[in-house]
């Protein structure tokens, strides 16, 4: 199995509870292999194709940036719900004594999912910011650590 593969199994079982009626292991790992060009984009990296070798750290990111965006969705999906006039409203709760009826807030269900997208985002930054910071290499040397010694000149 590709790392992509093992990948979005792992998000499958951990994250959705290996829940088909949420997502299935095949459209995460479509969306991860799709999405590869935002994680170089974020990373500073070439990862492509379904062979992709992405290290932990960067499996790690893929995850978030697949989260993030998930969540994204559910909320816009929410709202969506709330201005559509076909939408159906789930029943949570009936009383009988005075009758009342309790519909879900589908305002209140995507001020949720708004805020786990933006946890997820915040989450996604700092691990950008912590690969990026972990992976930087010095693009010029120059001072005394700059000096090239050749033979037994050493000036």
């Amino acid at each position: 199995m590709s790392v992509i593969s093992d990948l979005a199994s792992d998000i499958f079982t951990d994250e959705f509870d290996s829940d088909t009626g949420i997502a299935t292991s095949g459209s995460i790992q479509a969306w991860l292999e799709n999405n590869l060009g935002g994680l170089n984009n974020l990373i500073y990296k070439d990862f492509s194709g379904t062979g992709a070798d992405l290290d932990t750290e960067a499996q790690s990111i893929h995850k978030e940036l697949y989260l993030h965006s998930y969540y994204k969705k559910q909320s816009r999906n929410a709202l969506r719900g709330i201005t559509s006039s076909t939408s159906d409203n789930k029943i949570l709760s009936l009383k009988d004594g005075e009758s009342s009826v309790t519909f879900v807030n589908r305002n209140e269900v995507s001020k949720v999912y708004r805020g786990l997208a933006n946890d997820s985002k915040a989450k996604l930054d700092d691990l950008v910011a912590r690969y990026n910071i972990y992976e930087a290499k010095p693009q010029q040397v120059g001072g005394i650590d700059g000096v090239v010694l050749t033979g037994s000149d050493n000036t």
